[in-house]
């Protein structure tokens, strides 16, 4: 079978095309660059509820790089409280999407968490049933530091301080 130079250059975008959203994936994540900096062992110290709070982390990419999962745990024995926030890139929204599970059980664990797509901060909303919460996470290149602040909402809709914590690489 021959086929003309003029019918191949006029199916050869749809083929392109084809591939590329075959290697891209659907939901895969633009960029993982800032996400890529929250890697590695982290000392986390800070405050929650105005109380002094130390918890050590871990950052690493998780099922098949589609998520970061961020593992912090207090460092008192026995351990007081323990998280595992996940975060990955919904490119088709333009958003990040995270899941926030904790020692306190389930019931937050049915909320998704949502935020604009940035590769300059990580800012993520939980829409808890008793009120919203925000995750403000802040990446300080020249120091290789997070600061992270947790803000909830009040019903009138001003945000107040929840938790702060600087996060420092583990040397």
């Amino acid at each position: 079978m021959k086929v003309s130079r003029s019918h191949a250059m006029r199916v050869l975008p749809f083929f392109v095309i084809s591939s590329l959203s075959l290697t891209i994936g659907y939901g895969q994540a633009p960029s993982l660059v800032l996400l890529d900096r929250l890697q590695g062992e982290w000392d986390m110290t800070g405050m929650v509820m105005k109380k002094p709070v130390r918890y050590s982390a871990e950052g690493m990419f998780v099922l098949k790089n589609q998520f970061l999962s961020f593992h912090m745990k207090d460092v008192a024995v026995p351990s007081a409280y323990e998280a595992n926030l996940y975060i990955g890139i919904d490119s088709s929204e333009n958003q990040y999407i995270a899941h926030w599970l904790d020692s306190f059980g389930g019931a937050g664990a049915r909320v998704v968490g949502v935020g604009p797509f940035s590769p300059e901060k990580i800012e993520i909303v939980y829409p808890y049933s008793g009120g919203r919460f925000r995750n403000l996470f802040n990446y300080d290149s020249k120091k290789d530091e997070w600061t992270l602040v947790i803000e909830s909402e009040s019903p009138d809709g001003h945000w107040s301080p929840f938790a702060q914590y600087n996060i420092t690489r583990k040397r």
